[in-house]
């Protein structure tokens, strides 16, 4: 094999050096007299980051929109990644509150914001984040969230019952996941209910894989997530425990659901014309007929 490898520690940071095609990967970059180290960032949180500058500005321009449609103060960046975004929208907020796991980000981060006063930086996991003490009212919250940790990061925003919860949000996530929790979505996920509870969720705009680095497989989206000016008139806690209860046989139509769940004692009145209806078939109307009696 015409190749040869080898490493060099420096202050604890390992160099890997492949002589057949000269590339070098490290945690963060080291400039040499003679030598610039192209630096590689780590992947390990499950992020794609995004790199085409078509998408990068349609974001941006797109966040500022909705600032200043929404009548925002205030607006915090979910794992800025490569911080693609955070360089194009760190002025557009008097108050910015950035929220990153991954701390071999560190110091880029810090010389990416070295000329802005009106920010913060929150090290650690966001879902273990106190929201309450952190979070200002009318904000707006962005982010392109990890496919594993989307539904979590979207609830405990969205859906969780403090004072000061966002005016809106601009994530990118799975398309997948997007088309089912569009507010006009014909198939719904559990979370389509929880999220669109409070606010409408709108599909923005697919965006290939090709758009990220390194490439998944499969599609994104932009979804808009907007505060409504009326809920339901179902209560939360009703929707949650009815959603828990027929959830897991989503598959099942209304009247097997109810037969199944009438052996545990838990009864709905479901009428014939939801008899054989799905969970991901339902609407507003549809619940508010079964939990408002």
């Amino acid at each position: 094999m015409n190749f040869f490898s080898f490493c060099i520690n420096i202050s604890k940071i390992t160099i890997n050096c492949n002589a057949k095609n000269w590339s070098f990967f490290l945690k963060k970059s080291i400039y040499f007299p003679s030598f610039i180290f192209y630096c590689e960032m780590s992947t390990y949180l499950g992020q794609n980051f995004l790199t085409d500058s078509k998408i990068k500005y349609w974001i941006a321009n797109k966040v500022k929109q909705m600032y200043e449609e929404l009548g925002t103060e205030n607006l915090i960046e979910i794992w800025p990644g490569k911080w693609a975004i955070t360089k194009l929208i760190k002025d557009i907020s008097q108050n910015f509150l950035i929220f990153e796991k991954d701390t071999t980000f560190k110091e880029k981060l810090s010389e990416v914001l070295s000329e802005n006063t009106n920010y913060q930086i929150v090290w650690g996991d966001v879902l273990e984040a106190d929201l309450e003490q952190l979070l200002w009212m009318n904000t707006l919250v962005v982010g392109n969230l990890p496919y594993y940790i989307t539904s979590p990061i979207l609830r405990k925003f969205f859906t969780s019952s403090f004072t000061k919860s966002p005016l809106g949000g601009l994530f990118m996530v799975q398309e997948e996941v997007g088309e089912k929790i569009r507010f006009d979505a014909k198939k719904k996920s559990y979370l389509y209910w929880l999220l669109n509870y409070e606010y409408e969720v709108q599909y923005l705009k697919t965006v290939p894989a090709k758009a990220f680095t390194p490439a998944p497989k499969i599609k994104s989206c932009l979804i808009w997530l907007k505060k409504k000016s009326e809920v339901p008139a179902l209560s939360f806690e009703r929707l949650l425990a009815f959603l828990d209860d027929v959830s897991p046989y989503s598959r099942k139509t209304l009247g097997k659901i109810c037969k199944m769940l009438e052996k545990k004692e838990k009864y709905y009145p479901i009428s014939e014309s939801l008899m054989k209806k799905r969970l991901e078939e339902l609407d507003w109307k549809d619940l508010e007929e079964i939990l408002l009696v």
